[in-house]
């Protein structure tokens, strides 16, 4: 709609420069007319006659109707979808607002502002608060809200348009510091502050809302995005959890070779065990062996263990052949 200010104020131009024209050069032949008489002899009392003026009347009435009409089209305000006007006359801020659409306001008298009323995304600063420990942590987060549209002017005429640096910011502020000291920085406590992010976080919603309600802000949400501890508390982390490695490695290491003289003293005990039931075997196998010898068998067994092409066996002195040799026997040659 902001064209049609443009599109009048172009007619109204057009007309005035077109009713100049039509009463211009009219007067202007009518005077040529009669300078041409007075150079012939004629009376230059005599008049020129009715001088014609085509279309003025109509020209003029153009240019007054668009002029009415630029002067309603620069009334004409169209506030978009989300977004309320703030009118101010003659600078003072109305307490009723234009809403979403067309509207008209007085032209060079009101002047419209538009205000977001969507949810909008602020960031906050990085703020510095506690813990329980009296460490100094850095939280940062963000906040989604929006504005009562009712009431935008109200908040535009009494904080400014600036009100997120200087009503959101600064409550903010005050209740991190005097929420985090109640948690505490060591992960070994209940209140490990890393761990309540969330409880934080809808403990700050809560009062936050509460207090900028009675400014016509609504918190939709508030998300904690970190935080953060010291460089020097970092480092120190830092490095115990490294010598945490180192001795959770060098136990590792010693296990694994108490597993290992273990998995020895097992081998050897079982080497030691076979060995023992070997002997027992063996031992019982001899007890067996033993009792059912007689002499015949070991003479039996001695006879098994002779080489066959063994003809004569010499025995000590005093003893006796085991068996007689079949080669001594006397050999009976057949007669024919």
């Amino acid at each position: 709609m902001d064209f049609l200010p443009a599109i009048f104020l172009v007619l109204l131009i057009v007309c005035a420069i077109g009713a100049i024209l039509v009463t211009a050069v009219p007067d202007q032949r009518a005077h040529q007319i009669q300078m041409q008489r007075g150079r012939f002899g004629n009376d230059a009392n005599d008049g020129p006659g009715k001088v014609s003026y085509p279309f003025r009347r109509t020209l003029i009435a153009g240019a007054l109707s668009f002029f009415a009409l630029w002067i309603l089209s620069l009334g004409v305000i169209i506030v978009p979808a989300g977004y309320v006007g703030v009118v101010r006359f003659l600078g003072q801020v109305q307490p009723n607002v234009l809403y979403p659409g067309a509207s008209w306001v007085i032209p060079f008298v009101n002047a419209v502002e538009e205000v977001d009323t969507r949810v909008v995304s602020h960031n906050f600063q990085q703020l510095t608060a506690a813990t329980a420990e009296n460490l100094q942590v850095t939280v940062t987060g963000t906040m989604n809200y929006h504005l009562d549209a009712a009431f935008a002017g109200q908040l535009i005429q009494n904080v400014g348009t600036d009100f997120a640096s200087k009503i959101i910011d600064p409550a903010f502020s005050d209740y991190i510091k005097q929420v985090t000291p109640a948690y505490s920085a060591d992960s070994n406590s209940p209140n490990f502050i890393l761990n309540k992010r969330d409880e934080i976080r809808q403990l700050t919603k809560a009062q936050l809302g509460q207090n900028l309600e009675r400014y016509h802000i609504i918190v939709d949400d508030i998300y904690i995005v970190d935080i953060g501890y010291p460089d020097e508390y970092n480092a120190a982390i830092t490095a115990k959890q490294v010598e945490q490695q180192n001795v959770q490695r060098e136990q590792q290491i010693l296990e694994q070779r108490r597993i290992q003289a273990q998995q020895v003293v097992v081998t050897a005990q079982g080497a030691a065990d076979a060995n023992r039931a070997i002997a027992a075997g063996q031992a019982d196998a001899n007890a067996s062996i033993n009792g059912s010898l007689t002499d015949q068998l070991i003479r039996w067994q001695a006879i098994q263990k002779l080489n066959p092409n063994v003809q004569i066996m010499l025995l000590p002195e005093g003893n006796q052949f085991i068996l007689p040799l079949p080669s001594l026997q006397p050999v009976v040659t057949p007669t024919p």
